[in-house]
C-alpha cells in the first residue's frame, strides 16, 4: 500500500477503480453514486472532534471515502484518541474496498497516535437495526455521515414498514436512511448528509418532515447551484444539498452556504438566515426553505404578506385527470368528428401564457395524440372538464429546467369544444362555483409565470413537480391586483415575454426601484 496517500485519496482510488469496472445502469438501480474527495471532505469538516473517544455511523459506506474523510479531519482537532465506525454496506462487490480502506486508515492514524477500530456490517442498513432500534441500552453515535442510495420503494416493502412514522405514499430510501440515523444518534449528536432536496417539501415528505424534524435541528445547509457536478462521475442530474442537522438541540440562525459545484467548495458564499424562515412552519406542516441571498428573504416577505389564496377567493386547482396508458381506447391523433372528439392538453402544449394546440409540428409533441373521444366511457370516467375559462399550470419540470412554474390561460370556446382532456402532467386551475373571469384567468396565469412567484416556489420546494397541495398554500395578492395584472396584460397584443410579465406584475404589486432590482435577482437566480 501507498501510505504517501491520504485515507480520502486511497479510497477515491478505489472507487474510481470499481466506477470503471462496474455497469453504470447496475449503480443506478442500487442508487450508488459515489461521493466525489471535495465533498468527503468538506462534509467531514462539519462535524465536531471534541471527544476523545467518537463514535461514527456510516450507513451505505460505498467504499468508505466518508469514514475516511472523518479519520482526516479528526488529525487537524488534536482532540481525538479513538475512532470507533460502524459501516453497513449490503453490495457484496464493494466489501473488499471498504475493508481496505479502513485498514489503509488504521496504520494512517496510528502516525497520529489515533486508534480506529471498525464493524463492518455487511446488510440492509435499515433491516439491520429493526431489532434494536427503540433499546434504551443500545451504544448510540456520536455522528452519523452519509450518502445514502437514492431510489423509491414500495410503501409495503419491509424498509418502509420499519420506518413507519416517517412514511407516507411511496417513500425514497434515501429518506428512511436519514431517519433511522437519526434515531441512532446521540442527545446532541450531529448528522450529515448529502442528499437530494427532494424532502425539503411537498406532501409525500410531510410525514417524514414533521417527525425528523422534531427531533433534527438544521445548523448548515450547503446548496450546489450546478446539478450536475456533486456526482459528475456518475452522470446525476439531481439537485443536491448537505445537511448538518444536531439532535434536540435549537439554534436561532442556520448557516446556508452556497457553491457552484465541487471545485470552489473552499470558496463558498456563507449567509445566516433566521431558523423560522429557512425551517418554515405553518398549516401543520414544516418546510426546509433555501434562500440563496439576502436578496430571497426581501422576496419571501413580501410574497408573504399577501392576504390572498386560491382558497380565499373561492378558486380550485386539480390534477389533469387523463393518464394515458389508462385510456389508450380513447385517446386519437385524427379528430373523426367534431362533436365526438374533444382537444387533449399535454404538458409540451403549455407555454408561458400560450397553449399550442394542436401541435403536431411543435418539438417533443408530435408525437402526442392531440384528441380524446367523448362518449359514455370518458363522462363516466371523468376524464373530460367542460370548456371554462382555465389556467393551465404545468405539474412537471425537466430536471435542467431553470423555471418551475409555466401556466398558461385557456379560454372558454378557444379550442372550439364543449369538453376539454387534460393529462396528468397538467394541473388546472378553476372557480368550481362559477367560472373564472376572463380577467382573472389573465391575471392568474401572469402571476404564475412571473419571476417572482417561479422565485418563491424555487426557495420552497426542490421539487421538479408542482404539487397541487404546494399551489394551494401559495399566498396570493388581493384579487384586486390579480384583476388589476390581468386587465393590462390585455391589452398587449402578443404574447408577453417573462421580463415584461417581471416588470407588469412588479408595478402593480410593489412600486419602486427596489423591486425592479429584485426582479431580477429572481430572474437570474
Amino acid at each position: 500500500m501507498d501510505y504517501e496517500l491520504t485515507p480520502v485519496e486511497f479510497c477515491e482510488k478505489q472507487a474510481i477503480s470499481f466506477i470503471l469496472k462496474s455497469s453504470s445502469k447496475e449503480r443506478k438501480a442500487k442508487g450508488q453514486f459515489f461521493t466525489p474527495a471535495a465533498v468527503a471532505r468538506f462534509m467531514a469538516n462539519l462535524a465536531e472532534y471534541r471527544k476523545e473517544t467518537l463514535r461514527v455511523l456510516d450507513p451505505g459506506a460505498g467504499a468508505g471515502i466518508l469514514s475516511c474523510a472523518v479519520c482526516e479531519a479528526a488529525t487537524k482537532r488534536k482532540i481525538v484518541k479513538r475512532i470507533e465506525i460502524d459501516a453497513y454496506e449490503n453490495d457484496s462487490s464493494l466489501i473488499l474496498l471498504l475493508k481496505e480502506s479502513l485498514e489503509f486508515s488504521i496504520k494512517w492514524l496510528s502516525k497520529y497516535g489515533i486508534e480506529l477500530t471498525y464493524n463492518l456490517i455487511e446488510n440492509d442498513f435499515i433491516l439491520a437495526e429493526q431489532s434494536s432500534l427503540w433499546r434504551e441500552q443500545r451504544v448510540k453515535y456520536d455522528l452519523t455521515i452519509g450518502n445514502p442510495p437514492y431510489f423509491k420503494i414500495g410503501k409495503n416493502d419491509p424498509r418502509a414498514l420499519v420506518a413507519s412514522k416517517y412514511v407516507y405514499g411511496q417513500p425514497n430510501i434515501y429518506s428512511i436512511f436519514m431517519a433511522t440515523a437519526a434515531e441512532l444518534l446521540n442527545n446532541n449528536g450531529i448528522i450529515i448528509v448529502i442528499t437530494p432536496r427532494s424532502y425539503s417539501a411537498g406532501p409525500y415528505f410531510k410525514l417524514f418532515r414533521k417527525n425528523f424534524f422534531k427531533m433534527m435541528h438544521p445548523e448548515r445547509i450547503h446548496i450546489f447551484e450546478s446539478r450536475k457536478k456533486p456526482f459528475e462521475h456518475d452522470s446525476v442530474l439531481q439537485e443536491n444539498i448537505i445537511l448538518k442537522a444536531r439532535k434536540f438541540f435549537t439554534i436561532s440562525d442556520i448557516k446556508v452556504s452556497i457553491s457552484k459545484g465541487v471545485d470552489d467548495l473552499d470558496k463558498s458564499t456563507l449567509y445566516k438566515f433566521p431558523t423560522s424562515i429557512v425551517l418554515h412552519s405553518f398549516n401543520n406542516d414544516i418546510i426546509l426553505r433555501l434562500p440563496n441571498n439576502n436578496q430571497d428573504i426581501e422576496l419571501i416577505h413580501v410574497v408573504e404578506q399577501w392576504p390572498g389564496s386560491l382558497h380565499k377567493y373561492g378558486i380550485e386547482i386539480s390534477t389533469g385527470p387523463v393518464v394515458p396508458f389508462r385510456a389508450n381506447n380513447l385517446i386519437f391523433n385524427i379528430r373523426h368528428d367534431s362533436n365526438d372528439f374533444a382537444p387533449l392538453i399535454w404538458l409540451r402544449n403549455v407555454q408561458p401564457m400560450s397553449i399550442k394546440w394542436p401541435c403536431f409540428n411543435l418539438r417533443n409533441c408530435k408525437e402526442k395524440a392531440q384528441f380524446i373521444k367523448i362518449n359514455n366511457e370518458s363522462i363516466k370516467r371523468r376524464l373530460l372538464i367542460p370548456d371554462q375559462n382555465l389556467v393551465i399550470l404545468r405539474r412537471f419540470s425537466a430536471k435542467e429546467e431553470h423555471r418551475r412554474l409555466t401556466a398558461s390561460p385557456l379560454f372558454k370556446g378557444q379550442l372550439g369544444s364543449k369538453f376539454i382532456g387534460v393529462e396528468n402532467h397538467l394541473n388546472y386551475i378553476y372557480r368550481p362555483k362559477g367560472e373564472l373571469s376572463e380577467i382573472e384567468t389573465l391575471g392568474l396565469a401572469a402571476l404564475f409565470n412571473s419571476s417572482l412567484l417561479d422565485k418563491y416556489f424555487r426557495i420552497s420546494s426542490g421539487n421538479t413537480q408542482v404539487s397541487a397541495t404546494e399551489i394551494r398554500a401559495m399566498p396570493l395578492p388581493s384579487i384586486n391586483k390579480i384583476n388589476e395584472i390581468g386587465f393590462n396584460i390585455k391589452f398587449f397584443k402578443y404574447v408577453p415575454s417573462i421580463l415584461e410579465i417581471d416588470e407588469l406584475v412588479w408595478s402593480i404589486i410593489n412600486k419602486g426601484e427596489k423591486s425592479l432590482n429584485m426582479v431580477a435577482e429572481a430572474s437570474d437566480g
